[in-house]
């Protein structure tokens, strides 16, 4: 642009006359392109228009074509012979009839015309029912759910059947105006069709009144969330998508979605209004556990198909994201920090659309309930969360965990608080609390819904450990064969977000390959390797989220509970103690999945994450060793009497309590020295209740039987105090038996009790069976003392040594000086042969230290004891 020009724009520009032409410019041109986009919407809706009233008239055509259809054949019918066929007389007298045309004598129009009347009638109590049905039951209902029974298939059916039967009817009374005489057969079918219309509203009257409980619109909502979920899953394995078909189907699964969250409200409302306070009050109402069974019902269709749907392109919705101020960008922070004002939030994808809008009905059904309420609801309710882990939705399992374990969590922590703490038992007498009988806990109004909801959150959280370990293992088995995923579309792989997401990736990448290359050129060394690293990428960062979950939030509600003077106490220790080993198991199979991606790991240089979960293994013991003194309090306290209709909480925590401290002893780590002595002290009272509870149930045995039975209890705890004396005298490590020093001495702190301590072990002794291992106590003790042999010998000391054969095959000065054994440890592992570790214990410790203290030996049941001959044992061996 040259200066005269330039000078002449500047001088245009400051005339008042150039703006005012530029803005009517401007305005003209914003009023021609309204009119554009106008015309452009009233052109859209005209063809809608025409749309719709040409599929109305032609589903009203296509609606008249068989009465019409049926009129004329009936019409055309001709008059049958009966000679022409080899017919019984009747039934050729019959088909003449039929065939025949009405009477000039006869009226032929009574009939249609009532069941025309008839019909009639009918259908005025048809409507007469459905506005009876509204009125009743969905007068304040939204126009969603008075459509679901308006539109139900049932009445469909019937408006469309009543329709084909009036216009029959209606032109076999219009024949005599075309002086066409009707046949006797076309006035049967008037008078069958009136019949069929009368029973047909018997069928739709008892739906309709059906409705009156509004649970009832539950599987009309269900199928048809169904049908058009399933519709979009077929419409996810075409090669080629229809956009509006996947619109149409996305957009009715969100009206049933909607009616859904309406019928929700509506059975709230119903509740808040019988019982008030949003059902605080009422203990159970079946129509919340109903809607929510149906819930996980509408879950699961979905969840089963969303391995296909989510690749549907615009099937998932965007929703705004708030943004985290440590990750997003410098220039973005500063211009916040700067305005004062806080980061705009990001629009994202929002996969989990379906599954968050059932799990807000899930917590509104729950939420602002007392804990019987919440009980009543998920009582007897199936685990989801396997199904969910094993399809490698991880994300929805969490999401479902949340919204079915937060209320139930939240009500039985707050129920644990108001009973207290557990009475721990010290020096054999209990605590001023006490504790309750199990008769005593289940009359309280909420202890057994506070058992109940325990038991169901903790299963909740082993059926996501499992679905992990599922997964992990299904897809140990996949990742051989994932090139063939990913080239042959034909088979849809069911797995994670993560690898449907790069296994599409990977063919959009293949197609382009074979367009530039004309075949492909990626060998499936290299795809396996890709589909490898995202295995393991996800799989770590999977098994992080689930350890860190039980973790913080499982084990710190566990603890809280299982420290409370209540019933569900036991459950939740005993879940949680099955959920650590469930976790153990989930670690082993994530373990093979790396190992398996490792061996796909051919290219070195590739970026790849770590792949060593041994830290793993220490978080699991470390979540079981939480747990030993929770386990040893309860077993102390919980009521030992059992019940077959509830679980032996006694029973298991006094055998998981004696199994925790003895594998604490063979692996010579006992930790806080402090708690360690606590949880013997508890475990030896412990098995003074377990005695008193042997006498209580074995009965019309033997006596010998009985004894036997009895005496376990105490000859466990003197197997294990012998098997942490002779460990001790093998590694020469006093602090071994510190702990059980500690014990035993104040045992015998008393002379009287010293003498009653020593009597007691005496007896149970004598009554071991002359054959060891013969009774089932025997049995299990046999196993303890051979695991105690197998960590003896992994200490250096050979089998003949500690074995039955000792005698045979004396220990020679070579092997004494090679194992360094002083006198004392070589003659207790000579006597652990024959007289096996409790034995021992008595016959080297336990009697001289009671002798000592005061105790009387109870020479006349040592008589009676075999393979002892006191006379020879050393007191201070």
């Amino acid at each position: 642009m040259n200066s005269r020009a330039l000078r002449f724009k500047l001088w245009a520009m400051e005339s008042k006359y150039y703006w005012r032409l530029r803005s009517q410019v401007q305005a003209t041109g914003a009023h021609i392109t309204g009119a554009r986009l106008a015309m452009a919407a009233r052109v859209s809706d005209s063809a809608s228009l025409i749309g719709t009233g040409s599929r109305a008239l032609f589903t009203a055509i296509l609606g008249l074509v068989p009465p019409v259809v049926a009129l004329l054949l009936t019409q055309s019918t001709a008059k049958i012979d009966g000679h022409s066929f080899s017919l019984p007389v009747t039934v050729n007298r019959i088909a003449e009839w039929l065939s025949s045309p009405m009477s000039s004598l006869a009226d032929s129009g009574t009939l249609p015309t009532a069941a025309i009347e008839v019909a009639g009638v009918f259908v005025a109590i048809y409507f007469a029912t459905v506005t009876f049905v509204v009125s009743t039951s969905y007068k304040d209902a939204t126009r969603r759910l008075r459509n679901q029974v308006i539109r139900l298939p049932e009445s469909r059916w019937y408006v469309v059947f009543f329709t084909q039967a009036v216009v029959y009817t209606a032109l076999a009374l219009a024949l005599p105006l075309i002086n066409q005489t009707p046949t006797h057969i076309t006035l049967v079918l008037a008078g069958l069709a009136a019949a069929l219309v009368v029973l047909s509203f018997g069928r739709i009257w008892i739906t309709l009144f059906v409705l009156l409980e509004p649970t009832s619109l539950f599987p009309q909502i269900l199928r048809n969330l169904n049908r058009w979920v399933h519709r979009a899953y077929k419409l996810g394995k075409r090669q080629r998508q229809s956009a509006l078909g996947v619109r149409r189907a996305n957009e009715k699964v969100r009206e049933n979605l909607e009616a859904l969250a309406d019928l929700v409200t509506l059975i709230l409302d119903r509740e808040h209004e019988r019982a008030g306070d949003r059902g605080i009050s009422a203990s159970y109402d079946p129509r919340i556990a109903t809607a929510h069974r149906n819930l996980r019902a509408v879950w699961e269709g979905y969840a089963r198909r969303k391995h296909v749907i989510r690749t549907l392109s615009n099937w998932n919705p965007s929703r705004f994201q708030a943004k985290d101020w440590f990750l997003t960008s410098h220039s973005e922070v500063s211009v916040a920090l700067a305005t004062g004002t806080s980061l705009p939030a990001a629009e994202v994808v929002d996969e989990l659309w379906f599954e968050r809008h059932i799990s807000d009905l899930i917590e509104r059904l729950q939420s602002g309930r007392d804990i019987r309420s919440i009980e009543s609801i998920l009582r007897g309710a199936p685990s989801f969360t396997r199904t969910l882990g094993a399809l490698g939705q991880f994300e929805e399992l969490r999401l479902w965990v949340n919204a079915t374990t937060f209320a139930p969590m939240a009500s039985v922590a707050a129920y644990a608080r108001e009973r207290g703490t557990l009475p721990v038992v010290t020096g054999g007498a209990e605590s001023s609390k006490g504790h309750l009988t199990r008769e005593q806990h289940f009359a309280l109004p909420s202890e057994a819904s506070a058992h109940n909801l325990s038991d169901f959150v903790m299963l909740e959280s082993l059926n996501a450990c499992l679905g992990h370990t599922e997964y992990f293992g299904r897809m140990t088995g996949v990742l051989p064969i994932a090139a063939t995923f990913v080239t042959v579309q034909k088979s849809p792989l069911v797995a994670s977000k993560v690898v449907l997401q790069l296994i599409t990736n990977l063919r959009m990448a293949i197609a382009v390959e074979r367009k530039i290359e004309r075949s492909r050129v990626t060998p499936d060394s290299a795809i396996g390797q890709l589909v490898a690293r995202a295995l393991a990428t996800e799989t770590v960062d999977q098994l992080e989220e689930l350890t860190k979950s039980i973790e913080s939030e499982i084990w710190t509600w566990v603890l809280e509970v299982g420290e409370a003077n209540t019933w569900a106490a036991g459950a939740a220790l005993g879940r949680a103690f099955e959920l650590r080993e469930k976790l153990g198991a989930t670690v082993r199979s994530a373990r093979a999945l790396l190992l398996a991606c490792e061996v796909a790991h051919v290219e070195k240089d590739d970026r790849w994450p770590d792949t060593n979960i041994d830290a793993y293994d220490q978080r699991v013991q470390n979540l079981g060793e939480i747990l030993e003194m929770p386990i040893a309090k309860l077993a102390s306290a919980v009521d030992s009497a059992p019940d077959s209709y509830r679980p032996d909480h006694f029973g298991w925590a006094y055998y998981t309590a004696h199994e925790n401290l003895l594998r604490r002893v063979l692996d010579r780590n006992y930790g806080d020295a402090d708690e360690f002595r606590q949880k013997l002290s508890l475990l030896y009272w412990t098995g003074d209740v377990a005695t008193q509870r042997l006498l209580a149930t074995v009965r019309r045995h033997d006596q010998s039987v009985i004894n036997s039975y009895v005496a376990e209890p105490y000859l466990r705890f003197m197997q294990l105090s012998g098997i942490a004396l002779v460990l001790a005298a093998v590694t020469k490590d006093d602090e071994l038996f510190s702990p059980f020093d500690l014990v035993w001495t104040y045992l015998l702190s008393d002379t009287a009790r010293a003498t009653l301590v020593l009597g007691r072990a005496a007896a149970t002794l004598s009554s071991e069976s002359a054959v060891f291992a013969l009774t089932p106590g025997g049995l299990e003790r046999s196993g303890i003392e051979t695991r105690a042999n197998r960590v003896i010998e992994d200490l250096g000391v050979p089998r003949r040594v500690s074995g039955f054969d000792v005698f045979e095959n004396p220990i020679g000065d070579a092997a004494q000086g090679r194992l360094n054994l002083t006198e004392g440890a070589r003659i207790l592992l000579r006597e652990v042969g024959y007289r096996h570790f409790e034995g021992v214990f008595y016959a080297h410790w336990l009697r001289a230290r009671a002798v000592a203290a005061g105790a009387t030996p109870p020479t006349e049941v040592e008589r009676y004891m075999r393979g002892f001959d006191f006379e020879d044992a050393d007191p201070d061996a």
